[in-house]
């Protein structure tokens, strides 16, 4: 049986002042406004993006590659032992499915540290970074992304041993839908109350690894759009995300604007006593989303 429920809201200490929108201005206006200031914005064939006004790009590494080099080093990077699958062809770019499963044993001797997931033709190729720990029972994750193009996706891998490993996938996207994906006025927005919600199983057998989702409807406004004044929307995004089992670290996301509105995350456990998983969400407002599910063992 799965237990749900609408989770809470809790304003963090020294909260920030954030403003953040869903407007309805499109990639034409955002690539007109930086062409009348004589620039090129990202997927024109630069790596380099360029900060218009001061907003709108995470100042991070801005070519595929040099993210990976960034986050894992040069390599050698093994091209067996881990996998990402989404479809081949997806009408929208706006929310692609993606898994990730790495081949381990999920003990202390062999689990994958983190995994970094690249898309080659973002405006910034960061999507997702997930942290393991061996309590988890399977090397695995759902989740859904943003593509603004048909372009290559990249699974990079640190196992806890050093060890790299590499998988590529190529998608086909009828529409992209990035950097301008979203509706609704600055107001709308900065006023948008997430709702977060979670399913766990309410018992399960010593040992068993059992699977479990969490979900929060959220804009995850990008930044790098236009309102209907040209003017630049400022980032609103889940940044993290986390789950505890008995207070321990069980799960661990970092979420960048290429994560789809409304993240979600399916991912797995390995039931081993009677407790609580308790899940938080952080919202670049400065506000965190829990929710708790008891596990029973029998």
């Amino acid at each position: 049986m799965d237990q749900s429920g609408g989770g809470r809201k809790t304003r963090n200490p020294a909260p920030i002042n954030a403003r953040a929108a869903f407007p309805t201005s499109r990639r034409g206006l955002l690539r007109a406004g930086a062409a009348a200031l004589g620039l090129v914005l990202p997927g024109a064939g630069l790596a380099q993006s360029v900060d218009v006004r001061g907003r709108g790009y995470d100042p991070l590494w801005r070519d595929a590659e040099d993210a990976i080099a960034a986050f894992l080093g040069p390599g050698p990077y093994l091209r067996t032992g881990a996998r990402l699958t989404t479809p081949e062809y997806v009408d929208s770019g706006a929310s692609v499915p993606i898994s990730v499963q790495i081949d381990c044993a999920m003990s202390a001797q062999d689990y994958p540290r983190v995994a970094h997931v690249v898309a080659h033709s973002n405006p910034n190729p960061q999507v997702v970074s997930v942290w393991f720990t061996p309590e988890g029972g399977r090397a695995a994750f759902s989740t859904r992304i943003r593509l603004e193009r048909s372009q290559r996706i990249t699974l990079v891998v640190q196992m806890n041993d050093g060890r790299l490993m590499r998988h590529d996938v190529d998608v086909e996207i009828a529409i992209g839908a990035c950097a301008d994906d979203g509706t609704g006025t600055i107001q709308d927005v900065t006023n948008f109350s997430p709702r977060s919600r979670v399913s766990a199983p309410a018992q399960a057998r010593a040992g068993e690894i059992v699977t479990l989702r969490a979900l929060i409807s959220h804009p995850m406004e990008t930044g790098l759009r236009l309102d209907e004044l040209d003017d630049w929307v400022r980032q609103r995004i889940i940044s993290s995300f986390s789950c505890t089992y008995d207070g321990k670290p069980l799960f661990r996301a970092r979420l960048y604007p290429s994560v789809a509105a409304n993240p979600f995350f399916e991912f797995h456990c390995r039931a081993t006593h009677d407790s609580s998983l308790d899940f938080a969400w952080y919202d670049t407002q400065d506000l965190t989303f829990v929710n708790q599910a008891r596990l029973k063992v029998v």
